[in-house]
């Protein structure tokens, strides 16, 4: 696979992930970081954000982790032996720790050791960099839940599935579909289902992350139109975005599919920064311009109008103020057809629910 088809990949699936999280921890800004959220995308889909695979991570890592990384290579080059790069950090570490014991005993010399410290302290954060299961499993923002039982209506049956504690003391189960080889990525979707369970009722909302250059996206890749097109099959013409007479109408309307232009990242080792906005896709035609050649295409100038900022969008849902109407949980199944098994065979798909 090409490196930057990869990163693409990486990158598109990274910012479903982090969308997730900004949702679910109620726009927990310390919660929901790159760093955390590529924590999860690790967890859940380890044979694209994986410690050991990701392009993301591995430029992630502090320079000391680096250094000793290819310190590590080229010794085991040199040597004609596996070197690991963890056990000449942990090598460093107790040599460190015993120059500063010296340190210690020797309280009559006025010598500094702030260097020494300095570096050590480099060293211990190497040292869990370079632990992967150890640091995954203390850095991810949400708390296993064992021996949740509670029967939902689900997207997709005979799919594993994981559940997490909310701060909030809700459940978050999380599934993710995606395509059998990793070239095959063209985008990620979120899904995002709300549960009242007590009420037996849901809203529902879905984004489609695409990326865009220069703030523009040209809508000419038949594959792409044909993604919207299936998302809009799944849930506008299915009436989810009519509202309910008794519901308040002091809201924005019930759209529930947005497509969300996400800004490309040039490089792996480039500073994370995703300003896309969120545009519901019923508002594509009316927002579109003619680009070069004619072509249709979509920019930011065109869209900020009626798109929201990521920022508000999560907002939004978590009040309830967008999303669809509430569902009652024989019309979410009535919902479910033919779509999640088309959409993961080109895309990531991150399936979400809240109850």
């Amino acid at each position: 696979m090409e490196d930057i088809d990869r990163l693409n990949a990486e990158w598109i699936s990274l910012n479903a992930f982090r969308g997730l999280s900004k949702i679910a921890s109620n726009g927990d800004m310390e919660k929901s970081t790159y760093d955390n959220a590529l924590e999860l995308g690790g967890a859940l889909y380890p044979e694209l954000l994986g410690d050991d695979v990701s392009e993301l991570k591995r430029e992630r890592v502090s320079d000391t982790t680096k250094e000793y990384r290819q310190r590590a290579a080229y010794m085991s080059i040199r040597d004609n032996s596996t070197v690991h790069a963890i056990d000449l950090v942990k090598t460093a570490i107790e040599e460190d720790e015993g120059l500063l014991k010296i340190a210690e005993k020797e309280k009559g010399n006025k010598s500094r050791v702030d260097q020494l410290k300095r570096k050590l302290g480099q060293l211990y954060k190497a040292r869990e960099e370079l632990e992967p299961r150890e640091h995954s499993e203390n850095q991810l923002i949400f708390r296993d839940a064992y021996n949740v039982e509670r029967i939902i209506p689900c997207l997709t049956k005979g799919q594993g599935y994981r559940d997490f504690s909310l701060p909030n003391d809700k459940i978050l189960r999380l599934r993710v579909l995606h395509p059998d080889k990793i070239e095959h990525i063209t985008g990620a979707d979120l899904i995002y289902e709300r549960h009242s369970p007590s009420d037996e009722t849901v809203a529902i909302v879905a984004v489609q992350y695409k990326i865009w250059e220069n703030r523009k996206l040209y809508l000419s890749d038949e594959r792409m139109l044909n993604q919207i097109s299936k998302m809009n099959e799944f849930l506008c013409v299915k009436g989810v975005c009519e509202s309910n007479s008794k519901e308040n109408e002091y809201r924005f309307p019930c759209c529930s599919a947005f497509l969300r232009p996400t800004d490309k990242l040039q490089k792996p080792d480039q500073t994370f920064i995703s300003t896309g906005e969120h545009l519901p896709i019923c508002k594509i035609e009316q927002c579109a311009s003619k680009g070069i050649r004619g072509a249709d295409v979509l920019e930011y100038k065109n869209i900020k109008d009626i798109s929201l900022s990521s920022e508000m969008f999560e907002f939004l849902f978590n009040k309830g103020k967008i999303g669809s109407k509430e569902l009652s949980y024989t019309e979410l199944e009535e919902l479910y057809g033919k779509f999640i098994g088309e959409a993961s065979s080109q895309r990531v798909v991150v399936y979400a629910q809240e109850f």
